[in-house]
């Protein structure tokens, strides 16, 4: 496949019909070798004509599973995260290639225009997509270690009087409380982050977090947040010392390069989302780290690697719009 468009008019004149679109997917998920998304037999499957007369003109591959306890039909769609979905392959390319390629995302309102669907569609496909991208299988990130909090929300001067959380003390009294989230993250010096949405930044929280993902030989550098103090008790534990809001570096020590990530995860809320629910804080964060982590590549290279991970768990609209966190 030829990798050299640059625009995405040339992106688009190369997926121009379904066809193409299934052929590379089916290269992508399968290495071009179909294997049943049912029972995972890597049986050499049925070819069967399509259902739908649409389908028949556009020639999509339809297979039957060859095993006889299975023996269910599917297309490369089955079990992947355009499963169900009425909107064409090409349209879900073209968001992907957005999404992966653009460095501060894409909003729902202009994916729409520019794919011709409804804003509803476009910002479900977001959401989909940014659930793809999660990282299901990280490395332990070793060397030199960052860690950090940041808070993401409002400002609570700037929210109308009801919106504002307010909490009673232990003499009786109310007062405004702020009601951003806590995103913990940790960034391998010239190498990937992993960023976590979290109640909060205490040491019972951030713990689990250290064990999942960093090395113990690793070397971690942190800000002398209390709670790093206790976590990083397991591990060549560096401080930068903070007065009065300032940061004291010395040399190497410094926790500039996670700093730099948040700042561009916060510019691409603020510039192009505007606001960002807690509960979908985490599917953001998804995709801020996963461009973050392919930054290497060419474009084309990093849409070709975030449609790999198609087989990721689909995402229902039904959970998407539930109150559930």
């Amino acid at each position: 496949m030829d990798f050299t468009f640059k625009t995405i008019a040339e992106f688009n004149d190369y997926f121009k019909d379904e066809k193409t679109c299934y052929e590379f997917l089916e290269l992508q998920r399968w290495d071009g070798t179909p294997v049943c998304p049912h029972c995972g037999s890597v049986k050499k499957p049925y070819n069967v004509k399509a259902r739908s007369k649409v389908a028949a003109i556009q020639e999509i591959p339809h297979y039957r599973c060859a095993e006889k306890e299975c023996s269910l039909p599917f297309t490369v769609r089955t079990g992947s995260i355009f499963e169900g979905s009425k909107v064409e392959l090409k349209k879900w390319f073209q968001a992907a290639y957005e999404i992966s390629t653009r460095k501060k995302g894409i909003s729902s309102l202009e994916l729409a225009e520019r794919i011709d669907v409804s804003q509803k569609t476009a910002w479900f496909i977001n959401h989909r997509l940014r659930n793809m991208l999660k990282d299901t299988n990280p490395e332990l990130l070793t060397g030199i270690v960052e860690a950090d909090e940041t808070y993401v929300g409002g400002k609570l001067k700037n929210k109308h009087e009801s919106k504002k959380r307010k909490e009673k003390t232990k003499y009786g009294r109310f007062y405004n409380t702020g009601d951003k989230t806590t995103v913990v993250g940790l960034l391998q010096r010239d190498g990937k982050v992993v960023t976590y949405v979290t109640p909060n930044a205490e040491a019972a929280t951030i713990a689990p977090i250290m064990v999942a993902h960093l090395d113990k030989d690793a070397t971690l550098i942190t800000d002398d947040h209390k709670s790093y103090k206790e976590v990083g008790k397991n591990y060549k534990h560096l401080m930068v010392k903070t007065t009065y809001g300032s940061y004291v570096t010395h040399g190497n020590v410094h926790t500039n390069t996670i700093e730099g990530f948040w700042s561009q995860l916060k510019r691409g809320i603020i510039g192009t989302f505007h606001v960002v629910s807690p509960k979908h804080l985490q599917r953001y964060c998804n995709e801020f780290s996963y461009r973050y982590n392919n930054k290497g590549v060419s474009n084309i290279e990093r849409f070709a690697e975030s449609i790999k991970q198609c087989a990721n768990t689909r995402l229902t609209y039904k959970s998407l719009i539930s109150n559930e966190q």
